[in-house]
């Protein structure tokens, strides 16, 4: 399974068979005669980073950014956000959807509200993970790639934490790019398999199940949020 986190967001499996019902809240594509390509898309990544930074006028070098999120526990600034600056893409298809936070207090400071940001990102990126992985059980390992991994260790580190499970950073640049002439070699018959070229990959990063708990209530609480403001709105 590959994650991709850009300036939005993308979870997605290839798949060597046919796909008779596109299963709700996820997209399937057709690649090729034996393959198809399915995942959800999220309309947010680095862009609601990016965004936060800028109205929140964080002025610290991207280092003292890092720093000051990594200092943070998990879910302890209280606050819950629906990051839908952009309208919401899978699972729901609300492109009027609108971001939230809630939970400010007196106490809330503004890297609170980014470090809240970036968790939130993590809770729709599970949701996707979990939709696909019942589409296409059997599926292990979840590879992650993209500028915004690359840059923020603490963002993949977040990531991997609400994921639950090892995430695997791949080590190409234009991870996309790559597989597309992957396909055309193989169209051509240069190459026989596309795993003949397997990808280079970084170092693969391991869930802190400490923070499972905390991480669960937060999913838990941005998940409520989003029923009682986005999905009962469009009812």
């Amino acid at each position: 399974m590959a994650l991709a986190l850009g300036t939005s967001g993308a979870v997605r499996v290839m798949v060597e068979h046919e796909i008779a019902v596109i299963p709700h809240g996820l997209w399937v594509y057709r690649v090729d005669r034996q393959r198809s390509l399915l995942g959800g898309a999220l309309s947010e990544g680095g862009s609601l980073f990016a965004w936060l930074r800028e109205t929140l006028a964080l002025t610290a070098d991207h280092a003292r950014l890092e720093a000051d999120l990594g200092a943070l526990m998990p879910d302890a600034h209280g606050l819950t956000v629906l990051p839908f600056v952009a309208g919401e893409r899978s699972p729901g298809w609300h492109g009027e959807a609108r971001a939230a936070i809630t939970g400010l207090s007196l106490h809330t400071k503004p890297i609170d509200m980014v470090r809240a940001g970036l968790e939130s990102i993590g809770y729709r990126f599970a949701l996707l993970v979990r939709l696909a992985r019942e589409a296409v059980p059997g599926v292990a390992e979840i590879v992650g790639s993209g500028g915004p991994l690359d840059a923020s260790d603490v963002w993949a580190q977040i990531i991997c934490d609400i994921l639950g499970q090892p995430l695997r950073l791949s080590a190409e640049t234009e991870a996309t790019s790559r597989g597309v002439a992957l396909l055309a070699l193989h169209a051509l018959g240069i190459i026989e398999r596309l795993d003949q070229r397997p990808a280079q990959t970084a170092a693969t990063r391991a869930p802190n199940l400490a923070h499972a708990p905390a991480y669960h209530a937060g999913a838990a609480r941005h998940h409520r949020l989003y029923d009682l403001l986005i999905a009962a709105g469009a009812a």
